[in-house]
């Protein structure tokens, strides 16, 4: 192995003894540390605020519950036309309960078939 260098030992040297340039060196390393915690925390609410602004051009059909994005008149699962306000994503007229699922499912039975 490798000689360690002479500034990994002068580094070393001021963060342990307690000198002005060690705690100079201590503040700037925290410092930093304090520059990327907040940088992350900054970014965070941007996203948050851009989603919340991106979910507020949502659409939901109210007919078969699609959420359609931006400026869609006709929803573009089922063809419907959409309303002109925006519905916030919890508040939408779509009733899942209103369509019962036996309607909703198809039956399959299997079928011995010889040949």
């Amino acid at each position: 192995m490798g000689r360690v260098p002479p500034l990994v030992w002068l580094i070393a040297l001021l963060l342990l003894l307690p000198t002005t340039a060690g705690r100079a060196l201590v503040g700037i390393f925290g410092g930093a540390a304090l520059v990327l915690l907040s940088l992350s925390l900054v970014l965070g609410g941007l996203g948050w605020l851009g989603w919340k602004r991106m979910q507020s051009q949502f659409k939901v059909c109210g007919r078969c519950g699609t959420t359609n994005i931006g400026s869609a008149t006709v929803c573009a699962a089922c063809g419907s036309v959409l309303e002109s306000e925006p519905q916030p994503s919890g508040a939408s007229s779509f009733d899942a309960d209103a369509t019962p699922a036996s309607s909703a499912t198809i039956d399959i039975t299997a079928e011995d078939v010889d040949r």
